[in-house]
């Protein structure tokens, strides 16, 4: 592994803040100290925030001091343990006693205290709230309400404040959190609710599509949540060294492995069946036996958002999205008036349908007809370069050739473009919104969003916005009767499975 590599996505990130950044070639440079409160360790919301914190601090900063306080000795042996699967620095140091705590560029505590005096960050979770603060004031001690998201969410925020010290960035970009509680039911700050309780169990039949930064905070959240059921993971990409700096469940022994299978061993649970597809999203959508209703979105480029609408037209899609520090979550709900994917996440400068006579070949004119079959007129009349893939796909549904011609359009685009510069803690704190908004569903909870809510994460959530948008006229998605037989054709395929005796294997990756 070469450090450089693992490190590069926060490194660019931290680059792209130029001259609002003062230590931006610094910061790995410096040193952090994680440690908490005995009181607060010792409860689950408390444990889930000290585990999480280790796993997103060790992204951002090669040299980490961890001190688990007198109390709290099997919290201590798992998180050696965890901190040692998935570390891939210089080393994580485990201390008993800190004898110079002035000596850090940054302190992270699980806890309630406050020291503004240092460059100290609390952190602590209740139910549906995340809370931070890096100035004087003190967040609240009440941690009854067992909730893996709120600590994640809290874990996240407080490695963004840790972020923030070890770049030295300056306040008018964005200041320190004070005392911020944020629910991630309504999202609003300044909550005191702590929300509903978490249900004992949690009957899901989703699918999560793309398994890097986002797909690998979804993933720890479902592997900590009462799910039975099923959970279909598609993405055909390996880790890579660059995955390292994002993604939260990742070790340097998952580099090269298959993402969807590697997150799909983290759910394996007895009444919850878990499947791995290895494969491009139109490959999953053409050939699988069954398509769940709920999707979840990980992949974070916009043709591949508009895969995943076009491919399926699911019950409800909900998607995370993130920039360098730019953190959002969308939800898109076919019954309802509500922008779809491809309403929301339009390519600069290109409607869809410029893309997609680019990817395909094919005009406007045949673009329209999705259930026509591709002909040898189409293949005569094509631009020479898609002829022989418009060859291949002779007497094939225009749709299916559309889904295929993007998805080869993203997998050259991305070899091309490399990687995207991002921080963990956005990815995880999308992740949790994401979750959020997915239980919203299942337990057929009011939801605020209609369809985003987004913040930029060096301002915090307190600054995030709520941005509703209807259907556009223009869209593929104001085709009802198109859409519909699309849903009725997903409908009748699981009907026909269900008949001939449950599930099938899934095509070979």
């Amino acid at each position: 592994m070469h450090p450089k590599a693992a490190y590069s996505r926060p490194a660019k990130a931290a680059a792209q803040l130029a001259e609002q950044a003062l230590d931006r070639h610094r910061f790995m440079a410096k040193r952090v100290l994680l440690t908490g409160e005995a009181e607060i360790l010792n409860s689950s919301n408390g444990r889930n925030c000290f585990l999480d914190a280790i796993g997103l601090v060790i992204r951002i900063c090669p040299n980490i001091t961890i001190h688990v306080p007198a109390g709290c000795e099997e919290l201590k042996a798992v998180s050696q343990a965890f901190s040692d699967r998935v570390a891939f620095g210089p080393g994580v140091e485990y201390c008993n006693h800190v004898d110079d705590v002035g000596s850090f560029d940054a302190i992270l505590s699980v806890g309630t205290a406050v020291n503004p005096g240092l460059p100290w960050t609390t952190i602590n979770s209740n139910g549906w709230l995340a809370r931070v603060s890096s100035g004087k004031c003190s967040v609240p001690g009440d941690v009854s309400v067992e909730n893996p998201i709120g600590a994640l969410a809290a874990a996240s925020l407080g490695v963004g404040e840790v972020f923030k010290r070890l770049i030295r960035l300056k306040p008018e970009r964005g200041d320190f959190l004070d005392g911020l509680s944020f629910s991630l039911r309504t999202f609003r700050a300044g909550e005191t609710d702590c929300g509903p309780e978490l249900p004992t169990s949690l009957d899901i039949d989703l699918l999560l599509v793309g398994a890097g930064a986002i797909g690998n905070g979804t993933v720890l959240l479902l592997s900590q949540l009462p799910c039975c059921g099923r959970v279909g993971i598609v993405d055909s990409q390996t880790y890579g060294e660059d995955n390292l700096g994002t993604c939260i469940l990742m070790g340097l022994h998952d580099l090269g492995a298959s993402k969807a299978k590697t997150l799909a061993a983290h759910l394996q649970r007895p009444l919850l069946e878990v499947q791995d597809y290895e494969m491009m999203f139109d490959a999953y959508a053409r050939d699988a036996p069954t398509i769940p209703a709920v999707v979840l979105n990980g992949l974070d480029n916009i043709p591949a958002r508009h895969q995943v609408q076009r491919g399926i037209w699911p019950d409800i899609v909900v998607d995370g999205a993130i920039g360098d520090f730019m953190c959002q979550v969308s939800r898109h709900p076919w019954p309802d008036d509500v922008a779809c994917l491809i309403c929301l996440f339009r390519e600069p400068g290109a409607p869809a349908e410029t893309l997609q006579m680019q990817a395909t070949g094919l005009p406007l004119e045949r673009l329209l007809q999705p259930d026509a079959l591709v002909s040898a007129s189409d293949v005569e009349k094509a631009p020479g370069e898609k002829r022989d893939f418009l060859r291949a796909h002779l007497g094939h549904p225009i749709c299916s050739v559309i889904q295929e011609g993007i998805a080869l359009k993203i997998s050259a685009e991305q070899q091309q473009k490399g990687f995207e510069p991002s921080v963990p803690f956005t990815a995880c704190f999308s992740a949790c919104m994401v979750v959020a908004e997915m239980i919203a569903h299942f337990m057929q909870w009011p939801s605020v969003l209609a369809p985003r809510f987004q913040f930029d994460f060096l301002l915090g959530p307190a600054y995030g916005q709520e941005l509703p948008q209807g259907r556009r006229a223009s869209c593929i998605c104001s085709r009802r009767k198109n859409i519909e037989r699309v849903r009725a054709a997903r409908t009748e395929k699981a009907l026909g499975v269900s008949e001939i005796g449950g599930t099938r294997e899934a095509p070979a990756a």
